[in-house]
C-alpha cells in the first residue's frame, strides 16, 4: 500500500478534501511504480505539482521508485519550500540522499555561520 499525503490544492483528489483533514488517498502498490506513475494514478494533472515532493519525508523527483508501504507527500506548484536545494535526489536506490552541497553532509550537525 502506498500512502499519498496531498497539501494545498491538490487536497481535491482526497476524499476528505479540508484543510483540516489528513487529505490522504491509499493506493496498492504496482510494479514499476515511480512518483509519476503515481500522480497519473490519483489523476493529478502534472502542471499542477510543484517540485516539492517527498517519499518517507526525503526530497524525490517524479523518476524516484515508489516502494510498496511508503508514504508519499505532494505539494503544489504554488506552495515551493525554501530548502529543497538541501536534498538532491540520488540515482539507482531511489532513496535521494543529501547534495554535495549540504553543510550538513559530513559534520552531522548544522553549521555555525
Amino acid at each position: 500500500m502506498i500512502e499519498v499525503h496531498l497539501y494545498g490544492r491538490l487536497r481535491r483528489f482526497a476524499a476528505e478534501a479540508a484543510a483540516t483533514s489528513n487529505s490522504v488517498v491509499e493506493l496498492p502498490h504496482q510494479d514499476r511504480d515511480t512518483v509519476s506513475v503515481v500522480v497519473e494514478r490519483i489523476g493529478i494533472p502534472a502542471e499542477e505539482l510543484g517540485s516539492n515532493l517527498f517519499l518517507n519525508g526525503r526530497y524525490a523527483t517524479l523518476d524516484t521508485p515508489v516502494p510498496d508501504g511508503v508514504r508519499l507527500g505532494l505539494f503544489p506548484d504554488d506552495m515551493q519550500l525554501l530548502y529543497k536545494w538541501y536534498f538532491a535526489p540520488s540515482s539507482g536506490s531511489g532513496a535521494p540522499t543529501p547534495s554535495a552541497g549540504d553543510p550538513n553532509a559530513t559534520s552531522g550537525g548544522k553549521s555555525e555561520g
